[in-house]
């Protein structure tokens, strides 16, 4: 399963836990629901629960997986903290900030046209010392050397990004995902 669509199932998921929990809240707090039959439900599905080892599983399931939501959610926001969404570049002037994906543009731009190449997706990471570091997903054709490939590509982006953006890379790294054989 793709990160995205795990995400969205575990966001559903929440909205939905969190629409049960403020609607009944709502019933209870302007006594739509009873505390009579709160009461008794509550009673009655607590001895469901404890009435089987099957229900019990089913129950500790639930727990689980709503532990694991909670804990996922926070491992969430902790990385999504960590990315920056932009690199800063500073001039004599000041300073200047370059999205991501402006990055990932001027680099598609660079190396666009390298021979043996038919696709490059790039993904930049800024680590916690600062540095950049880049990830190039590349699908090539069945010709092409790929340490030469992968050298030129890596001596390219080392010597025209700084050129164009300000912004050095201290590593580059390259992932072959595909070989093409048309």
């Amino acid at each position: 399963m793709k990160e995205k669509v795990f995400n969205n199932v575990i966001f559903v998921c929440l909205v939905i836990l969190l629409l049960l929990f403020s609607l009944k809240s709502f019933l209870i707090s302007f006594g739509i629901i009873r505390i009579e039959y709160l009461l008794k439900v509550l009673n009655e599905n607590l001895y469901l629960v404890y009435s089987s080892p099957i229900h019990q599983i089913i129950f500790g399931l639930i727990g689980f997986f709503i532990f694991f939501v909670a804990l996922f959610l926070i491992w969430l926001k902790q990385k999504m903290g960590q990315q920056l969404s932009y690199v800063k570049v500073s001039t004599d002037s000041g300073e200047i900030r370059i999205s991501m994906l402006s990055l990932e543009q001027i680099i598609l731009n660079i190396l666009d046209g390298v021979e043996g190449v038919r696709k490059i997706k790039p993904k930049i990471e800024v680590q916690k010392s600062g540095d950049i570091k880049t990830i190039l997903e590349l699908i090539i054709t069945k010709d092409c050397n790929i340490p030469n490939t992968a050298n030129l590509i890596q001596e390219m982006l080392k010597e025209e990004l700084p050129k164009i953006s300000g912004v050095e890379i201290k590593e580059i790294k390259i992932n072959v995902d595909k070989i093409e054989y048309d």
